[in-house]
């Protein structure tokens, strides 16, 4: 009998043992994807923000020099991107996955917008030279408003990074409420 009683006491230890393992490895590894996914996030909103001011001051640049005249168009046009402006999405485009399906496919989006908008430019950079009269005319005023759309998506994109995802917002939420009744019972016990 007591024999029967160690065997199934070291089993149940075993068991024991191995489940809080398990669970031990599982908190670990969610709280280090957390953490490589908000160290991802602040990459990425810094390098949106950084292309959000370089297309503002490419627009004004398009809108005072390229459409008013002043300057020619392949001088503006091929300065939209340079090659490093892209490094965080292009170095780490397999940690998409750590962001929810939907802001994954938004980032997705104005990223590939942004690489549109590029294609697009050295196009019309090249044809700037060519004399297509109003071909080239129609083709700036698209470039306009394709500049307006991606820096308009970089902004509403920057917004939606920074905001706090529901688990921190739940947590915060949850600690300020502990707080609040620690502090009422405390309160309570001082007056009796």
């Amino acid at each position: 009998m007591s024999n029967q009683i160690g065997i199934s006491t070291v089993l149940l230890s075993g068991a024991v043992s191995a489940g809080a393992s398990y669970i031990t490895a599982r908190i670990s590894q969610r709280r280090q994807q957390r953490r490589a996914s908000e160290n991802y996030k602040l990459a990425l909103v810094s390098e949106i923000r950084a292309l959000h001011k370089h297309l503002i001051r490419y627009e004004t640049e398009f809108n005072e020099r390229v459409l008013a005249g002043k300057a020619t168009a392949a001088q503006v046009l091929k300065v939209l991107l340079q090659p490093g402006d892209t490094i965080v999405f292009t170095q780490n485009a397999s940690a998409i996955g750590l962001f929810h399906n939907q802001t994954a496919l938004r980032v997705l989006r104005f990223y590939s917008d942004v690489r549109t908008l590029h294609g697009h430019a050295q196009v019309l950079s090249e044809l700037a030279g060519d004399e297509g009269g109003d071909l080239i005319k129609h083709e700036m005023l698209r470039h306009q408003s394709m500049v307006g759309h991606v820096r308009r998506r970089a902004h509403v994109l920057v917004k939606r990074l920074k905001r706090p995802s529901f688990a921190a917002v739940t947590h915060a939420f949850l600690r300020r409420r502990r707080r609040e009744l620690s502090r009422c019972w405390r309160q309570r016990d001082t007056r009796l």
